[in-house]
């Protein structure tokens, strides 16, 4: 059990970030592929292990990895614990060398996240825009208590259901929050590294899709025609005036109902309308107490900003370690930010 104390200036201060980054994803998901009872990783656990399989090498890093008996935790403590790369650095893994382990981790990024870094960066962009419009809307009590089943927040302490330590004050630094979609445990605090007095600790908080639409099936492995022929296919539904219309009315988020009396259309047919976007990943569903609530993806908002310029896409949220006070060994791959993603723009066929 950790516990957050949170003053009046880490209140003030807090703030809500993207990923923080492929690299991340690829430790946490060490604790996925461990993990058989998971119904939404099943597909992608079998996809990883039939890549391990077929290797020339094996993927000996990603097997060792896998064996760390404190898993993801140990191994992100060992990764930005501290600044060195020398195999004698501050935190380490027995039996790893440090330069082992930024290979392993590499190894682990490459066949377990980056065929599929695409839809779950959108999905968390998407997190993202859902969390900042809960804390615009309701505030930071709501904004707290969103961040999942294992978090809780009554003043002024943030409880969150994992191991660490104990009780952490960042005494006015704030807190940044960051949703992770391989992230096992309730949530995982980033102290700022040795030698910094101004970085805000980081909370990373699992954030899982309504229903698993895809996000981790194998279709994330079509060949690059392939997938634009079928993302051209589906952007081509939207040619209709009144998908349009839903998409721009789903600019700020809303549920079935008020986006149907916002259109004078049935819910039903708001149903629909939104499963089509929802699979040509222009939207995003997730629940929000007794409501299912959709919010634009950084895809849809590039689409209706018709141009790529999109602020969205570009990254108007310091994310990843360096832009939050928060280091990675040196040589090590850094995370990327926004900035690193370009999404091609789509062609949207023109209505009669």
């Amino acid at each position: 059990m950790q516990r957050i104390i949170l003053c009046a200036d880490d209140l003030a201060r807090i703030r809500i970030a993207g990923p923080l980054g492929r690299y991340a994803e690829a430790i946490f998901a060490v604790d996925a592929l461990r993990n058989t009872k998971s119904e939404l990783f099943r597909t992608w656990r079998r996809r990883v292990i039939a890549r391990m399989s077929r290797s020339v090498n094996g993927l000996d890093g990603v097997r060792r990895l896998v064996r760390v008996r404190g898993g993801a935790r140990e191994i992100l403590r060992a990764w930005s614990g501290g600044t060195e790369t020398s195999d004698t650095a501050r935190f380490s893994i027995p039996g790893l060398r440090q330069s082992q382990l930024l290979a392993a981790v590499d190894e682990m990024c490459q066949v377990a996240v980056q065929p599929y870094w695409s839809r779950v960066y959108s999905h968390l962009a998407s997190a993202q825009n859902f969390r900042r419009d809960i804390m615009c809307g309701d505030g930071i009590e709501a904004l707290l208590n969103s961040l999942g089943p294992g978090i809780r927040w009554h003043a002024p302490v943030l409880t969150i259901d994992s191991e660490g330590t104990p009780y952490v004050e960042p005494n006015g630094r704030g807190l940044l929050l960051s949703p992770s979609l391989f992230l096992q445990d309730a949530g995982v605090l980033v102290p700022s590294p040795p030698g910094t007095v101004e970085g805000s600790p980081v909370l990373v908080f699992p954030d899982r899709p309504h229903d698993h639409c895809g996000l981790l099936s194998d279709e994330g492995l079509l060949s690059m025609p392939a997938a634009t022929r079928r993302s051209q296919e589906n952007l081509a539904a939207l040619m209709g005036r009144t998908r349009a219309a839903v998409l721009n009315g789903l600019r700020d988020g809303c549920s079935n109902g008020e986006l149907a009396e916002k259109l004078g259309v049935t819910p039903a047919a708001v149903s629909q309308h939104t499963a089509t976007l929802r699979n040509a990943g222009l939207i995003s569903t997730r629940r929000s107490g007794s409501q299912v609530v959709h919010t634009v993806t950084a895809l849809g908002r590039h689409l209706l900003r018709d141009g790529p310029e999109s602020a969205e896409l570009r990254g108007h949220a310091a994310t990843g370690p360096h832009a939050t006070g928060h280091s990675f060994p040196s040589g090590a791959p850094c995370p990327l930010t926004p900035d690193a993603i370009r999404t091609p723009t789509p062609v949207m066929p023109r209505s009669a």
